[in-house]
């Protein structure tokens, strides 16, 4: 049986990089899919054989309905993950008049460091050591004048992934980052 492999947060992840995984024999594409249905359109037939599931990262409901699709769909190869502010969303300045804005930017703020953590939590359960399974975060270049969260929130990613990497690679998974020079959506 051929491994599968997870698409997590595709709505944040460039053409490029989902056309490139839509050539896998058993992709698995999990998201807000009304916020990608352009790209899924993009995509056209090569994305055919892939599964794709709408769920919200956000909210409890999501997490466990991602977890329960990583058991029912193992074994799993590789995880490549992309959260908002964390990953290939920019978040730009934020001014104090833009309050509502601000209340956005905190809401994604909390979504992407609860769903890193859920998903790296699931994965180590569902992921096969002996196919040298692991999870790769996938994030943006980020931009030298970024948002003083985005930068913070990408230092606390760095530091979560090294600090996690050791214990990872000591159950023979990998743990990484792949960082995107643009986005191209």
């Amino acid at each position: 049986m051929t491994a599968s492999r997870f698409w997590i947060g595709v709505e944040f992840m460039p053409v490029s990089i989902l056309r490139t995984a839509a050539l896998h024999p058993r992709p698995i594409f999990c998201g807000h899919l009304a916020n990608a249905s352009a790209m899924r359109a993009d995509l056209g037939n090569s994305a055919e054989q892939a599964e794709w599931h709408d769920l919200a990262l956000a909210s409890p409901i999501g997490h466990g309905y991602l977890l329960d699709l990583l058991r029912q769909r193992s074994p799993v190869e590789h995880i490549v993950l992309a959260l908002p502010a964390i990953s290939c969303v920019r978040f730009e300045r934020v001014g104090e008049e833009a309050s509502p804005l601000l209340e956005v930017v905190l809401s994604e703020t909390r979504h992407a460091i609860e769903g890193l953590i859920a998903v790296m939590r699931g994965a180590e359960a569902a992921l096969d050591a002996s196919l040298g399974a692991g999870l790769t975060l996938l994030r943006a270049d980020p931009a030298e004048d970024s948002a003083p969260l985005t930068r913070a929130l990408g230092a606390f990613a760095n530091e979560w992934i090294v600090s996690e990497a050791e214990r990872w690679a000591a159950n023979g998974l990998s743990l990484g980052q792949l960082t995107v020079a643009s986005v191209d959506q």
